[in-house]
């Protein structure tokens, strides 16, 4: 019972809005927001982007799948997750300026219910 009770404690104070993004980069949080759109790169190693809280190029949050993952989702992420509201956990990162979270599984983010 303790162990539960801190790790719920721990855990929910990672939850974070999208304007507490900047003073969170580098830590483990949860993101719940809707995902406006997506895009699939044209490479020989495609990754997938989905665009949390807005659309591109305004978008507060993009959370990242790369192909070696995409076996990990019973789903096309690109295509299935647009227009859902999902709750996601990981590592906010910075890359070239901009957050995002990198998507190893299903297992890292929750879609919530209208």
């Amino acid at each position: 019972v303790i162990a539960f009770f801190v790790s719920t404690v721990s855990f929910s104070q990672n939850k974070i809005s999208l304007d507490q993004i900047p003073d969170n980069i580098d830590k483990k949080v949860q993101v719940c927001d809707k995902i406006y759109g997506s895009y699939v790169t044209k490479s020989d190693t495609p990754l997938t982007f989905l665009n949390v809280g807005d659309v591109y190029p305004d978008n507060p949050l993009t959370l990242v799948v790369f192909e070696k993952d995409l076996d990990q989702f019973p789903y096309v992420p690109a295509d299935f997750l647009v227009d859902k509201k999902v709750c996601v956990t990981g590592k906010l990162i910075l890359y070239k300026d901009k957050p995002e979270i990198v998507l190893n599984s299903e297992k890292d983010l929750q879609i919530m219910q209208e």
